[in-house]
Formats: C-alpha cells, sequence, structure tokens
C-alpha cells in the first residue's frame, strides 16, 4: 500500500496542501523512537517554536470559511461550556425549503453569541468534509492500520469547554492558533477500550496526580496515550487545535472474534457448553479450579482457531469502512471515452486496499466495495496496484492484454474510484 501523494493533479486546493505524514507529523522525534519510547507508554510533548508548521494543513481562515460559508449542521458542531452542552436551539435552527426540512443547521450569528459569551465549539469528524484533513487521515491509516479521525475545537480567551476525563482513544494534539494550557493526570486505568469510558463525575471531583503542566502554542505537538486524564483551559488568547484521535484495534477484539467465530460454527469445545457445578453461586462463585480450567478452554480454542482468518476479517472491516477519496471524479467522467495508451493515469492518493486471487478470479477491495475480475487480468491488475500513486501510461501494463484490453481494465478502476487520470 503506496503512501498518501499531495500533488493530485488540478485541484482547487493543490496550491495549498502540503503532505503531513507521520513522520513529518512527529519531527523530530523519529519514528523508531516514538514506538519504542512513546506509543501506548507515556505522553510526548514537541514544542517546536514554529507558528507556521501546519500551514497548509488547517488555519483560522479556514474554520472561518467552513463557518461563515458551507452550511454547517448538527451533529457537525456541537458547543459546551465548563462542561455543560449548550442546547442545540441556542446556536442552529431547523431552516424550511420547500416542503422539505434542513435539520439542525448551524446559524453562524447564533454560533458566535455563544462562542463571545464564552462557549467552545467542537468541529465533530471535519476530515469527512476538509480535504486536506481527509488526507492527511487517510496517510495515517495507511501506516497505522487503525481507524483515525479529527475533532477541531475552537475555545474563547478565559474559557474552559471540558471538565477532566479521558479518552478511550490515543490522541494527537496540533495546535493551530492561540494558546491552551494543558493538565496532564496519572491514567486511572491503562489503555482503557472503548467499552470502558470515563466516570467523569468522579474525575471531576478527584482527577488524580497531575503529571505535566505546560502550555501549546501553534506548532505545537501534544501525544496522549488512551487512558491519561486532562483538562484544558485558554486564558489572554483564543485556542484553536485539532485533536487527532487513533481508535486502536486491540487483542480483545481479536478475542472475541475467535469466540465469535467458534460459537457461530459449532465448532466450539464442547466442554464450553457443560454447565457450571450445581451451587456456584455460593460464597466463592468461580473457584481457583473452575479458573483454570477456563484458562485451559480458551487457549485450547486459541491454538486450534486460524487467527490468520481472524486478522484477515479485520483487515476487511477496517478497509470496508474508509470512506473514499474522490476529488475530480466528476471531471473524469466526461474524459472516459478519451482513453488511449497514451494517457497516464496513477491510484487515487491514500487508496488502502486488499488484493487477492482466489478460485480462479482476481479481487480488489477498496471504498467498502469488491471488484471482482477474471483470472486473467491477474498480472496486468498487480502491476497497476504496484505502481502506487506514481504516473504509468495505459499502454505500459504489463501483462497479456492488448491495448484495448488495458483501456477497457482502466476504463473499469477509474469508474469504480480507484485509478484517476493524471491530468485531472
Amino acid at each position: 500500500m503506496s503512501g498518501v501523494d499531495f500533488e493530485i493533479g488540478k485541484s482547487f486546493l493543490a496550491d495549498r496542501m502540503v503532505r503531513f505524514d507521520l513522520e513529518r507529523t512527529l519531527s523530530p522525534v523519529a519514528l523508531g523512537t516514538f514506538f519504542k519510547e512513546y506509543w501506548e507508554k507515556q505522553p510526548l510533548l514537541l514544542k517546536r517554536e514554529n507558528s507556521h508548521f501546519y500551514d497548509g494543513l488547517f488555519s483560522l481562515r479556514d474554520l472561518d470559511y467552513i463557518i461563515s460559508s458551507t452550511d454547517l449542521r448538527f451533529p457537525a458542531v456541537r458547543m459546551v461550556k465548563d462542561g455543560q452542552a449548550i442546547p442545540l436551539s441556542r446556536f442552529a435552527e431547523d431552516v424550511n425549503w420547500g416542503t422539505d426540512v434542513y435539520r439542525g443547521t448551524i446559524i453562524p450569528e447564533k454560533f458566535y453569541r455563544e462562542y463571545r459569551e464564552g462557549a467552545s465549539a467542537v468541529f465533530q469528524a471535519l476530515h469527512r468534509a476538509w480535504q486536506p484533513l481527509a488526507f492527511f487521515c487517510r496517510n495515517l491509516e495507511q501506516f497505522f492500520h487503525h481507524h483515525v479521525q479529527t475533532n477541531i475545537y475552537l475555545t474563547p480567551k478565559s474559557a474552559q469547554g471540558f471538565k477532566p476525563h479521558y479518552d478511550t482513544h490515543d490522541v494527537f494534539i496540533l495546535q493551530i492558533a492561540g494558546q491552551k494550557h494543558w493538565r496532564i493526570y496519572e491514567p486511572p486505568l491503562a489503555l482503557p477500550h472503548r467499552s470502558q469510558p470515563p466516570d467523569n463525575a468522579k474525575l471531576r471531583e478527584n482527577p488524580g496526580q497531575a503529571v505535566m503542566e505546560f502550555d501549546l502554542s501553534p506548532g505545537d505537538f501534544f501525544y496522549m496515550p488512551r487512558g491519561y486524564v486532562h483538562e484544558a483551559l485558554t486564558s489572554e488568547s483564543e485556542s484553536l487545535h485539532i485533536t487527532v484521535g487513533i481508535t486502536a484495534f486491540t487483542y480483545i477484539e481479536v478475542l472475541n472474534e475467535v469466540m465469535a467465530a467458534a460459537t457461530q460454527s459449532l465448532k466450539l469445545e464442547p466442554a464450553f457448553r457443560q454447565s457450571l457445578p450445581v451451587g456456584f453461586t455460593g460464597e466463592e462463585p468461580i473457584s481457583d479450579e473452575l479458573k483454570e480450567r477456563l484458562i485451559e478452554l480458551v487457549t485450547k480454542e486459541l491454538r486450534q482457531s486460524d487467527l490468520g482468518k481472524v486478522a484477515y476479517k479485520l483487515q476487511q472491516r477496517f478497509i470496508d469502512n474508509r470512506a473514499p477519496q474522490l476529488e475530480g471524479h466528476l471531471l473524469e467522467l466526461s474524459q472516459l471515452d478519451n482513453l488511449s495508451p497514451e494517457t497516464e493515469v496513477r491510484q487515487r492518493p491514500g487508496n488502502i486496499y486488499r488484493f487477492k486471487v482466489e478460485d480462479g478470479q482476481v479481487t480488489l477491495g477498496f471504498h467498502g466495495k469488491t471488484v471482482t475480475f477474471p483470472g486473467f487480468v491477474e498480472k496486468p491488475l498487480r502491476y497497476i496496484v504496484e505502481q502506487g500513486e506514481q504516473d504509468f501510461k495505459i499502454g505500459a501494463i504489463e501483462g497479456n492484454l492488448d491495448d484495448e484490453g488495458k483501456i477497457v481494465l482502466v476504463r473499469r478502476l477509474i469508474v469504480e474510484g480507484f485509478l484517476r487520470l493524471a491530468a485531472c
């Protein structure tokens, strides 16, 4: 799987897009150092003294445009103040349009009134609507193979949006504008799963022992493993930052899949179906003997399971949930009849895919779908996926297809959104 190339032809954003990958995001810390010393272990603070570091990714001007000109709707935006949600009716309305209704439409004037009065705004999943953030997330996903998303936090002067809490996903904080003061506390639970949300009321009363306290300025970066309790507030300036959430597949998902597959296939070890001893709910519900027996059964089931199939299923779930990046597709559709052996094409930036040869067929899974081809196109299709995001001419495709066959194959891959014209 290739990386993300931000030079994507004649995009209306092409002149301002910069390649932000994991290596750039973590610089000057090397990737090896990060994963050895920090990932899932401890926080990392980078003070860069470079207010332009995130130029091309997101800015206060970009957010101003989004608020004023893109007709945002709930739940893309929510507002909070001192840990309490602002009612939607105070910054949004249902807008009638003929016999239909645009529900939860953000009204900029109302939004800014709440902001001026101290409310913070959270722009949820903005990577779904803002192309630089979309490519940024996809680039990280290509490295992690875990789900990556963004939330944008806008906080006015002398305000606090959220009280102490922890997240059940790992977090990158990218400070875009202004300053924000952070307090970080010891995690009450190591690497909590998403099924283990925080008890916010308890944490507000006693967040625990503070381990870090610092200010983030434009260009700064902070990594926080899931489970670390944190709170943030502004003082003399507003603040705009990006929170990048990395929701990891864990061993819990593997174990759940193993047990679910065994149960559904009726191949679960018969001993699992035995009843627990009569009277097991007494003073000692689960004896040491029962514990050992359960460990033995689970271990045996894991050893007998095809963990390759389990991993493939998780991989398939991840790939199928990646949204397509289809910038320029409308322009390409009008050019499909003009393809020739000299036409240059490339993979779409950020492709995450699954290439499989089985039972005389070749399948290419991406964007939540699986496209099936006859087995004789294996070599041409393999050539295409191995090119990554570099340009190549249709006529250069290797394999046993003539020029017309190559054009038919490329046309199909453009229509499906896997390839794009280099000139569009």
